[in-house]
């Protein structure tokens, strides 16, 4: 089943409080270092990558794979994992030059 829409006030809302605890995080020490603009520059960029939806797909399943090959170090699974990327890649590219 989806889950239902979310209305736009909450979805301002939930932007707005989790762009403010991104900017939390940072201390007065590194804004001190770097900069405050440079920070609040650097904290507004990442908060825009993480709303794009492929960029957090593929963030999703690079957590999965380290967690895998953390979870199992004496197995293949960097090496399996990478014949199957490749394998999918390879599929798509495939598939892409047969719509054209």
């Amino acid at each position: 089943d989806a889950s239902p829409q979310r209305q736009p006030h909450v979805l301002s809302l939930t932007k707005f409080m989790g762009h403010t605890k991104l900017q939390g995080m940072i201390s007065d020490e590194l804004k001190n270092i770097i900069g405050k603009d440079t920070v609040r520059e650097g904290v507004d960029m990442v908060f825009r990558m993480f709303q794009a939806k492929e960029l957090n797909r593929l963030l999703f399943y690079k957590m999965i794979e380290s967690f895998i090959e953390a979870t199992f170090p004496d197995n293949k699974v960097k090496q399996t994992l990478t014949l199957l990327r490749n394998n999918i890649n390879r599929r798509a590219i495939i598939r892409s030059h047969s719509l054209s």
